[in-house]
């Protein structure tokens, strides 16, 4: 059996785990002070800062959520769609300019299964390597357990730890009129930044003040996230066995 392109894959994680640094830091910015905003919106008397700090909290401390848009890494556009929880289950997609990849993760294992792009890429650059990349189409590739290329990948925690950690960067933010947000009513904390940078976060007004949805428009790395399925169960469970090829070994896997 073909063995797990290894450095070539390496390159494809890499590009996905950019677009959650990108979703994390961008919300760095996020944590603003100015009030701005009239008496009669939601969160009265609480400036913008608070009522950052309080989104960045709560979305934090819940069990699990639902990551899903659009973004840019190192300029190149990028879908991702994670629901992932506390306990690093994992169901999502990426899907990038050259193929698209389907990420589960239960247990202590990964499994991605490419498209024809997403391996030949993965596999560019060696001719032996592009054999290898076919014959893992349409198959599950179950991640060494521990593999560095996929750490993080699946981490909820992880992917939001930095949006508190710049307390110099929560100065700025206004309050903006009360607007929707999938059918949920938010409040908009909007920052410019310098490059001709908007950063927008908005805020559930109604039950716990959970982030609904980040925008950060122009700048180097624009893109848009949106927040869902607080606290719902994630459905991640191991493919079936005879679907999955072992990457540590380029086997089936017992699953």
């Amino acid at each position: 059996m073909q063995q797990f392109p290894r450095e070539g894959f390496s390159m494809s994680v890499s590009r996905t785990l950019a677009a959650s640094v990108i979703c994390a830091t961008a919300a760095i910015g996020t944590a603003g002070c100015s009030d701005g905003g009239s008496s009669d919106q939601p969160f009265k008397g609480q400036s913008a800062d608070q009522v950052a700090a309080k989104a960045v909290t709560a979305t934090r401390n819940s069990a699990s959520l639902r990551m899903a848009g659009k973004v840019s890494a190192d300029g190149q556009p990028m879908t991702v769609d994670f629901h992932v929880d506390t306990q690093k289950n994992c169901k999502g997609r990426m899907a990038m300019e050259r193929g698209s990849a389907d990420i589960i993760h239960a247990g202590q294992a990964t499994y991605i299964k490419g498209d024809k792009e997403f391996w030949a890429n993965a596999a560019k650059g060696s001719t032996g390597r592009q054999k290898e990349a076919r014959a893992l189409i349409g198959r599950w590739v179950k991640v060494p357990v521990g593999d560095a290329r996929t750490t993080g990948l699946c981490d909820k925690q992880g992917f939001l730890a930095d949006m508190d950690s710049d307390k110099s960067e929560r100065k700025g933010m206004t309050k903006g009129d009360v607007t929707t947000v999938d059918g949920r009513k938010a409040i908009p904390l909007k920052k410019k930044k310098g490059g001709g940078e908007t950063i927008t976060l908005y805020v559930a007004t109604e039950g716990k003040p959970y982030i609904l949805k980040l925008d950060q428009s122009g700048g180097e790395n624009p893109g848009t996230i949106v927040f869902s399925d607080y606290e719902k169960p994630v459905k991640a469970a191991p493919p079936p066995a005879g679907q999955v090829i072992d990457g540590a070994k380029g086997e089936k896997a017992a699953g």
